[in-house]
């Protein structure tokens, strides 16, 4: 057992321990306050990230369907496929310019709901139509102009209700459904440069989300 040693022959003590022991509180508050004021900070940052990236992906809201200018294609043997989802779509605001059979029936069969097909200055507008065929793709191809092509395909019953409308906006405004929602449907690029329905022209626009 060590002997303890005290008086004049005792070593001397460490001056800095005392205000060691008196500043940790001081540390420990500061510490904790810097750490509060971190969290605070990337909060603050992640929702603006949100807000910015909502309003980006609204963008194709902001768009007036009036403007938007639509040919729907009939790509089955239905009688008056065309006409009857064209008026439909006009219920709803869509400027339609032309009905018909798909031109493109012997070289793009469409098997599915529907196709969308569209030019660079069209990808808004393609987004928007889209949307109101469940299961609709999209195809861009090498025309000008922002003339959509909404071509009805064998597998086509119906538009989108209201309802899933709203589903659909909610589901690009909401960062945690975005993260888990499924992937969109896929922009098919033709293997070659092929000639393009004429077009008229209209305003130009970006891509969507």
């Amino acid at each position: 057992m060590g002997a303890v040693f005290q008086g004049p022959d005792a070593p001397p003590r460490a001056k800095h321990t005392f205000r060691l022991r008196r500043a940790l509180p001081g540390m420990a508050f500061l510490l904790v306050l810097s750490a509060v004021a971190g969290f605070t900070w990337f909060k603050v940052i992640d929702q603006a990230d949100d807000r910015v990236s909502a309003a980006a992906c609204n963008n194709t809201d902001r768009i007036s369907t009036s403007k938007l200018q639509v040919r729907v294609y009939n790509a089955t043997a239905r009688e008056g496929l065309a006409r009857r989802v064209a008026g439909q779509l006009a219920g709803r605001g869509y400027a339609i310019v032309a009905t018909d059979n798909d031109p493109l029936s012997g070289i793009r069969p469409v098997d599915g709901t529907a196709e969308v097909r569209y030019g660079t200055a069209g990808a808004r507008a393609a987004a928007l139509v889209r949307r109101q065929v469940p299961g609709a793709t999209l195809y861009e191809d090498a025309r000008e102009g922002s003339i959509v092509d909404l071509v009805l395909g064998q597998q086509f019953q119906r538009l989108s209700t209201p309802a899933e409308l709203a589903r659909g906006r909610q589901g690009l405004l909401a960062p945690a459904a975005t993260a888990a929602a499924k992937p969109a449907a896929s922009v098919k690029k033709p293997a070659g440069k092929q000639p393009a329905p004429a077009t008229s022209p209209g305003p130009a626009a970006s891509p969507s989300c």
